[in-house]
């Protein structure tokens, strides 16, 4: 064998296999990156907001038992017909338009919201105008040709193949993650929200907006609860705003801590199909290492339970396809089992920046369709308030400081006020003989209408 090993053929043999494997290495996290994006943009992870996550198994058999064979029947039967049907060139449009079109609107409008420069409004000008001739000239002149027969299957393998292999893959890994957390890990586990007697009741919830860093520097004050909880890709780069102490780290299972020390909770895995599939969407060529680190013993998570996020839901009115955001689970988390949290960091998506780190482009185009499509900020910050009246939340720093501080908030909208207003009216009809305030059902759905949230008007 090593005689065999040292003739030219045998090194150019292993050198080609070397070249070929760093070649797929490279091309791999692409493909899978691609996917996730084509998903995002297009239907498949908008749809999965609408599931529950208890019904991946229901979904994983309906896409392998009905989806997989009609894909295979459009590649045998229904692509074929395209090159010389009637409407051959409408189908074309509309599935270019879908595929590419549409997306590249939606991403060219986050980056420039954000990005004011010249370059990259060149390239979206030009992006938008090449998309334009393909529209009008050369999808015409491809449609009847073989040239466009082959092309259209090859987007179709990109567009819609790839992508439901992705999904496939990434929903047998949430079953199994599933039947792992119902069989072994949560089984049998008390919750770590446990309260404990004494200073143990000490909680300080930070969230991740831009008012932990522009405010007054509070990290010793942070530091000296007993426990502290932070969120996704928190930073504490500035210990003097930021403190330096985690003890609770409710995140997407990917960025989670290595040590059992703090608590890993995955807050919104059992929110929707789309969330569970999310946990190993955007880096699908990891996902023997997210499943196998979540599987962990050396690690110390938490799963939160479906049915108390569908709870929460209720309590603070989100429409069919929105949850709460991580912020508010994990204050509904500790408030079922704790008298009152303490809150710094939160200002409800009411500023320009979102976070008080720097974000990723990834992390910014979903952190964007949370803020504008998967989250509700007004009623989350009306059910908070309602919170703080009760005497069961408080902010470290009282928001009408950091407002002051933050002088690009937006004011409270007439919208926010009528709805406070309305909450004090109902407290008072709410008062007993004795003075005595009387529990009332839930956040009164009736009440918390929500109109267009000042944040989000164009």
């Amino acid at each position: 064998l090593k005689r065999q090993l040292k003739t030219p053929g045998a090194a150019s043999f292993e050198h080609l296999g070397s070249c070929t494997m760093s070649v797929f290495s490279g091309v791999w996290p692409g493909l899978c990156r691609a996917s996730y994006y084509i998903s995002l943009l297009g239907l498949k992870i908008p749809a999965g907001l609408l599931v529950r996550a208890s019904r991946a198994r229901c979904v994983l058999a309906f896409i392998l038992l009905v989806w997989v064979p009609f894909l295979v029947f459009c590649h045998a039967v229904l692509l074929p017909k395209v090159q010389t049907a009637e409407y051959g060139v409408a189908i074309w449009q509309i599935l270019t338009a879908l595929w590419i079109t549409i997306p590249l609107l939606v991403v060219g409008m986050v980056i420039l919201s954000k990005i004011h420069a010249a370059g990259p409004f060149t390239a979206f000008a030009g992006a938008l105008g090449g998309m334009a001739l393909f529209h009008t000239y050369v999808i015409p002149a491809l449609v009847p040709t073989r040239l466009g027969a082959a092309l259209l299957q090859a987007l179709f393998i990109f567009f819609e193949d790839m992508p439901i292999v992705t999904w496939i893959w990434c929903l047998f890994h949430v079953v199994r993650l599933q039947d792992y957390v119902r069989d072994h890990q949560q089984s049998r586990r008390q919750s770590p929200f446990e309260d404990a007697k004494g200073e143990e009741s000490s909680v300080l919830i930070v969230g991740n907006a831009p008012t932990v860093t522009d405010g007054p520097p509070l990290g010793t004050v942070i530091d000296n609860f007993v426990n502290v909880v932070r969120f996704n890709s928190y930073s504490v780069d500035r210990p003097p705003y930021t403190g330096s102490k985690t003890d609770f780290h409710f995140c997407n299972g990917r960025n989670f801590p290595k040590t059992k020390t703090v608590t890993a909770v995955l807050p919104l895995f059992n929110a929707s199909l789309t969330h569970a599939v999310y946990l190993f969407m955007p880096h699908v060529e990891d996902t023997h290492d997210i499943f196998a680190n979540l599987t962990n013993n050396k690690v110390n998570s938490w799963f939160v339970e479906e049915h108390h996020i569908m709870e929460l839901r209720k309590k603070i009115g989100c429409r069919i396809w929105q949850i709460p955001t991580s912020g508010m689970v994990a204050i509904d988390c500790f408030l079922r089992n704790r008298q009152d949290v303490k809150l710094h960091g939160f200002n409800f998506f009411q500023s320009k920046k979102i976070h008080y780190f720097e974000e990723s482009p990834t992390q910014l185009i979903t952190s964007w369709l949370e803020r504008f499509v998967t989250h509700d900020p007004s009623k989350e910050k009306v059910w908070v308030r309602d919170l703080v009246r009760q005497g069961r939340a408080s902010f470290l720093v009282p928001q009408g400081s950091e407002e002051t501080q933050q002088g690009h908030q937006h004011p409270e909208t007439s919208e926010e006020k009528a709805q406070l207003a309305k909450l004090d009216a109902a407290e008072r009809k709410l008062k007993s003989m004795d003075g005595e305030v009387r529990r009332r059902p839930g956040l009164m759905q009736t009440i918390l209408r929500d109109g267009m949230p000042s944040q989000f008007s164009l």
